[in-house]
């Protein structure tokens, strides 16, 4: 027919790194419709087999072979090296979704923002709770938030000690928290000590935002009970969202009665979401993401939150 669309080209991506997450964008990837997985890479030869046992895509030995291939690529490795990695492939023109944290430091995320609107290329942050359906349920009912509480416990794993629990776990409900929340954080008071690890394993902090609102954190991945809890204050409402199991009670005052509402929240997983926002979102200068920008402002508060437990002293804001 005359008037039928084109259908859209097939988006070309490589995954680079097939470690527990790695595995998991892989799974998602080359199972969406418009997405073909065209190479994945890992320094680990035999962990890269062993992963695309599953998964077939084709292997490289570095991931710099990939450049030709792909159109987009997920960088799944270590934090430390995330700059050295995003920055090659925006370098050469790719669109690029890497997991949390976007990078180290501010320094490397800036640079990594500035080499992005030089290219024209999309960057989209794997916080991967913004894409819960429980979250996205709850996300329209926030308006004023006077108090928020998160839980966030999980059991060891030698994943992801390369940076500290803050970093690791905590920086999901901070970029969460921040969405909600667009004020400045004047204030923060933080506790955290290492158990297993050389770094802080388990810390919570206190932060105090400019609008008014207090949000209380805690984050511990040597718990033996996993859980994932977010709880939101506001006037004549209190919404309950348990990331784990992807459900939302919402209790509301109206008329000097208290309503409780426990909707059906259609089952989807994060990681599709994810992707799915990443494919459709180069085609629209990255929207929908959870871009370089607000990533950066859940990193800047992350660090900020893990200095403050290091000198052991409130982190403030002049006035």
């Amino acid at each position: 027919m005359a008037n039928e669309p084109e259908p859209s080209p097939m988006l070309r991506v490589g995954i680079v790194g097939t470690g527990a997450m790695g595995v998991n964008h892989l799974r998602v990837a080359c199972s969406l419709p418009g997405i073909q997985v065209t190479a994945a890479a890992d320094r680990d030869p035999q962990r890269l087999q062993e992963a695309l046992q599953k998964h077939a895509a084709p292997a490289v030995s570095d991931y710099r072979e990939m450049v030709p291939l792909v159109d987009a690529v997920m960088v799944a490795t270590p934090t430390e090296s995330h700059s050295e990695i995003a920055g090659y492939f925006i370098r050469h023109g790719c669109h690029v979704l890497v997991e949390k944290p976007l990078t180290r430091t501010l320094e490397e995320a800036d640079e990594l923002i500035r080499l992005a609107a030089d290219a024209g290329v999309v960057i989209a942050v794997g916080h991967l709770e913004r894409f819960n359906p429980a979250v996205q349920w709850a996300r329209p009912l926030v308006k004023n938030p006077l108090f928020i509480e998160s839980q966030r416990l999980g059991s060891f794993s030698p994943r992801s000690l390369d940076v500290d629990v803050i970093m690791d776990l905590m920086i999901h409900d901070l970029d969460i928290i921040l969405d909600m929340d667009p004020s400045e954080v004047r204030q923060i008071h933080a506790v955290g000590v290492p158990i297993i690890s050389r770094r802080i394993d388990i810390a919570n902090a206190r932060l105090e935002f400019a609008s008014g609102l207090v949000a209380n954190l805690t984050a511990s991945r040597v718990s033996q009970k996993k859980t994932r809890k977010l709880r939101i204050f506001q006037k004549d409402q209190y919404i309950s969202l348990d990331y784990k199991h992807r459900t939302v009670k919402r209790y509301s005052l109206s008329g000097g009665d208290i309503r409780e509402e426990i909707p059906l929240i259609p089952e989807q997983e994060p990681l599709a979401n994810l992707w799915i926002r990443f494919r459709d979102s180069i085609r629209r200068d990255g929207e929908g993401n959870v871009g370089p920008v607000a990533a950066r402002r859940a990193l800047d508060l992350a660090l900020r939150i893990s200095r403050s437990i290091e000198t052991r002293t409130p982190n403030r804001i002049p006035d």
